[in-house]
């Protein structure tokens, strides 16, 4: 009797034992990782980058800083986008690249993204390739916010006839499912 006392006893203690080191390593990762700050500052979004084998686009979730304005916000997935996947995807916009301004049209629920020459210039090129950069931004974006269902590629803030030879980019772009692998 005194035997299995003593067992429950140690038993018991090296649970709490176990509890209280979890939620002690709990408190210091949630330190160091400063995109898990509190909720309400927080937005979940899903970015769209290319498939290892360039054929689709893929999803990758990450967490954003809400932004007041949707400027704002749209901005900050662009960006994003050009920061490049953190797994095991690949990037579909020039790494060199640079936003030159944003901005929304509500009446047509249009965002005009102006990038910097080396968007272009850098462009790997293909028609793949330019499919997966154009509607990397487009299904980032709409998918993102509610207030747009079309995006304007600009660069130099001009409108370009292509990309990279392939695609027809001098008017603006819908949502593409069909290039989306889930």
């Amino acid at each position: 009797m005194k035997r299995k006392r003593v067992i429950i006893i140690l038993g018991i203690s090296i649970l709490l034992m176990v509890v209280v080191l979890l939620i002690s390593q709990r408190e210091r990762v949630f330190y160091r990782i400063p995109f898990l700050a509190p909720e309400e500052n927080v937005k979940l979004v899903r970015l769209y980058f290319a498939s290892p084998d360039a054929d689709y686009l893929r999803i990758e979730a990450r967490r954003i800083l809400r932004e007041e304005r949707i400027t704002d916000e749209a901005k900050a997935l662009v960006e994003e986008l050009i920061k490049g996947p953190r797994g095991n995807l690949d990037p579909t916009i020039p790494p060199e690249t640079q936003l030159r301004e944003l901005y929304i049209v509500p009446e047509e629920k249009c965002v005009y993204l102006d990038f910097n020459q080396a968007f272009q210039t850098n462009h790997p090129g293909g028609s793949a390739g330019e499919l997966l950069t154009i509607y990397s931004l487009v299904n980032t974006l709409i998918d993102n916010l509610e207030e747009i269902e079309r995006v304007q590629i600009l660069v130099e803030g001009a409108t370009i006839e292509t990309l990279a030879g392939h695609i027809d980019t001098t008017k603006s772009f819908p949502r593409n499912s069909t290039i989306v692998e889930y």
